[in-house]
């Protein structure tokens, strides 16, 4: 219990953090939300009255606990580009980036830790030479253009699927996950590289123990030994990676968005930064430290329920 308070105390304490250096560093850029939504009908008097009517002439700290507590809220404010509330525009895409993630996720941990499994366990051979080598090349390519091989192969020359083609969730769910199987995959190819490598070498360290050696003096077979005992420490490290992996992701979703033309948080995020709209470019980053500090809490928990030895020191 001891432990989960201070982890949550952490979380809490990280999450205001970022939340101020957000608005903090937002509030200091140059230039003016209220003269950009004018445009050419600026004028000092106009400008003025439009900053009272936004609160952007009231002191940071009193614009900061008021912005805090409606995003509490679920207030997010409104676009000031758009004129719509930003928790509309948010809630339309949150689940386009949040399905490519959790599918880029599913797709490492379902392919790297057999892929680790079966390199431990045959090390030395064809199968764990021909994996390693083609784990070198993968890690090797960065997600992005990863994206555009896989348009190439897939998408112009075996036709698999329509580049271009996006089919919302609201349309058609099944279609929708098969369009973002791609862009997961690109998404996901180098940390399944990585995962694979991690968790083969920790395997085969964690099989030079005399943890090891002990099980199987008491007549263990192979199989039992790697998975009662040798996974459950060799995972650890696996863990540690994959919770980085995984707020990794959340941001490299945002690229390959660009690259399939898929309408997640990465197309107004950018389109956002170039038009000074504040409210939303805050939002979807607050909105990203939000699911990377969860994920690292989350992952923090899953520690002492692998290995209870764990403490918080």
């Amino acid at each position: 219990m001891k432990y989960f308070a201070k982890k949550l105390a952490g979380f809490i304490a990280t999450l205001l953090a970022v939340s101020f250096l957000v608005f903090l560093a937002f509030a200091v850029i140059p230039g003016d939300p209220a003269t950009a939504m004018l445009g050419t009908q600026a004028t000092p008097e106009r400008v003025e009255a439009l900053r009272e009517e936004m609160g952007l002439s009231d002191p940071l700290a009193v614009r900061y606990v008021r912005w805090a507590a409606d995003f509490v809220r679920g207030d997010f404010g409104t676009s000031y580009s758009y004129h719509i509330p930003v928790t509309q525009m948010i809630g339309d895409k949150l689940p386009v980036t949040l399905t490519l993630t959790v599918l880029s996720f599913l797709l490492i941990v379902c392919i790297s830790l057999p892929l680790g499994i079966t390199c431990a366990r045959r090390c030395g051979g064809m199968l764990d030479h021909v994996i390693v080598v083609a784990n070198q090349i993968v890690m090797a390519v960065p997600g992005f253009f990863s994206g555009i091989l896989l348009t190439l192969v897939f998408g112009l020359i075996l036709h698999w699927f329509t580049p271009g083609g996006y089919v919302s969730y609201r349309t058609d769910w099944w279609r929708f996950l098969g369009y973002l199987f791609f862009p997961s995959l690109a998404i996901a190819l180098p940390k399944i590289a990585m995962t694979t490598k991690l968790l083969r070498t920790s395997v085969l360290a964690e099989t030079k123990l005399d943890y090891v050696r002990t099980a199987y003096s008491r007549g263990n077979g192979t199989k039992a030994v790697l998975y009662r005992h040798v996974l459950k420490n060799a995972l650890i490290p696996v863990m540690t990676f994959l919770g980085m992996a995984l707020t990794d992701m959340v941001a490299g979703s945002i690229i390959v968005e660009q690259v399939f033309n898929i309408p997640g948080l990465g197309r107004i995020l950018l389109t956002s930064i170039s038009n000074r709209d504040y409210p939303v470019v805050q939002a979807i980053i607050v909105c990203i430290a939000f699911l990377v500090i969860s994920i690292n809490f989350l992952v923090d928990l899953l520690y002492k329920l692998v290995d209870p030895r764990i403490t918080i020191e």
